[in-house]
């Protein structure tokens, strides 16, 4: 079974990591939202997915993150070819530095335009910092065992794997509110009745 996986893999890799990559993300809110359903006491239609927010996260998965990291772990491994632990360096900080930031102004900016919303950076704006701040604890190690243990042809699919993990973590980021903006004060109120 292995194997034939291995096969596969090898044969059509963009394919296959582009596709687990679109699972993984739809498969991560699906689970996010059964776990959410599970726990609000108060909610009143259990087991009432929201499959259009599933399928945004699947859409992103699919059709930006999975592409845009199967060419970038391409290029980093011909740039960087060995698995000496100097090269595993260098491909884990050049990893979070370059594609761990552009993924998630992807993932936030993606879903703002998939959800219509008028400001598409905003979320971006507000939530990227302490994203990229758990990001870092998270796909360090991660990524730290994926270029020093896997081969090429796997990487992404690892990164798939883990990232059930991280888009659950995402999903929770996503849900925080956006603060409200500030209301501005056109004029001063003189006479005030209290009763």
């Amino acid at each position: 079974m292995l194997s034939r996986a291995r096969a596969v893999f090898q044969r059509r890799p963009l394919l296959t990591n582009v596709t687990s990559f679109g699972a993984m993300y739809a498969g991560a809110e699906a689970t996010q939202q059964t776990i959410l359903l599970f726990l609000d006491k108060d909610k009143k239609e259990r087991g009432k997915l929201d499959w259009a927010t599933v399928g945004r996260f699947g859409l992103i998965g699919l059709g930006c993150i999975g592409p845009l990291l199967f060419g970038w772990y391409r290029v980093l491994d011909r740039a960087l070819p060995a698995t000496s632990s100097g090269a595993v360096a260098k491909k884990v900080l050049a990893d979070q530095l370059i594609s761990s930031t552009s993924c998630i102004a992807i993932f936030f900016t993606g879903m703002s335009i998939l959800e219509g919303k008028e400001d598409i950076f905003a979320e971006v704006k507000a939530k990227f910092w302490s994203t990229y701040q758990v990001s870092c604890c998270f796909w360090l190690p991660a990524q730290a065992l994926n270029f020093a243990l896997l081969p090429p042809y796997s990487r992404v699919a690892f990164v798939g794997a883990a990232s059930f993990v991280w888009v659950n973590v995402l999903c929770l980021l996503k849900r925080r509110r956006l603060p409200e903006p500030p209301v501005e004060v056109v004029g001063e109120i003189t006479d005030v009745a209290v009763k």
